[in-house]
C-alpha cells in the first residue's frame, strides 16, 4: 500500500496550474509514479484478485509515460507541434493521448480502491475520485473557451488530489490496524 499512496503522490505531482502539463519533468513524475502503483497493484493483488484489474491499465501508463518522455526528450512533443503543419493530424492524435493519458488516473483509482478497504471506508474516495474526475472534465472544456476558469479548476482539482491522498492514507493506515488485527 506504501507503493501504491507514493505512486500517487508521484503521479498527482505537477509543477504548475495549467491545464496541459508537457515538460519532462511531468513524465518522469508519472513514470515513477506508475511504476510504483504497479508494484503495489502487484503485491495488493497477492491479497485481493480484485485489484488486478488496474493493472493493465498501469501498464499502460507506463508505457505512456516512457513514450511521451522520449517525445518531449527529443523535441517532438504534440503539444509543440503547430497545428498549421503537415504535421497537424500527429499533432492532433498525439493531444489525444495526452489527454487519455491525464484521464487515465480516474479509471485506476476506483479499480485499486475495491482491494483497498471495505465499501464504507472508500466511499468518500471513490466519490471524489468522481468529482476529481469531472472537474478534470470540466477544466479540459473550459481550456478552449475560458483559460482562467480551467486555472481556477485545475487549482481546485490539485486541492481534491490532496483530500484525496490524505484520505486514502487514512483508509491505509485502517487497513493495516485491521489487518494486524486479524494476526492477533
Amino acid at each position: 500500500m506504501n507503493k501504491i499512496f507514493f505512486g500517487f503522490l508521484f503521479v498527482f505531482f505537477k509543477t504548475n496550474a495549467s491545464f496541459f502539463e508537457d515538460g519532462t519533468a511531468y513524465y518522469v513524475t508519472n513514470l515513477v509514479g506508475y511504476s510504483l502503483i504497479f508494484f503495489g497493484v502487484k503485491e495488493l493483488g497477492m491479497k485481493d484478485e480484485h485489484v488486478l484489474k488496474a493493472q493493465p491499465y498501469v501498464i499502460f501508463m507506463i508505457v505512456h509515460s516512457l513514450l511521451f518522455l522520449g517525445l518531449n526528450g527529443s523535441g517532438n512533443a504534440p503539444l509543440s507541434m503547430p497545428l498549421d503543419s503537415y504535421m497537424a493530424i500527429i499533432a492532433l492524435v498525439g493531444l489525444g493521448f495526452v489527454i487519455a493519458g491525464m484521464f487515465m488516473v480516474f479509471v485506476i483509482i476506483p479499480l485499486i480502491l475495491e482491494g483497498v478497504g471495505d465499501a464504507f471506508r472508500t466511499r468518500r474516495l471513490s466519490i471524489l475520485c468522481a468529482v476529481m474526475m469531472m472537474t478534470f472534465t470540466l477544466a479540459g472544456l473550459f481550456y478552449f473557451f475560458s483559460p482562467e476558469v480551467t486555472q481556477l479548476l485545475v487549482s481546485v482539482l490539485l486541492l481534491m488530489k490532496v483530500l484525496f491522498l490524505v484520505g486514502f492514507y487514512t483508509v491505509f493506515l485502517g487497513n493495516r490496524e485491521r489487518i494486524a488485527g486479524q494476526d492477533l
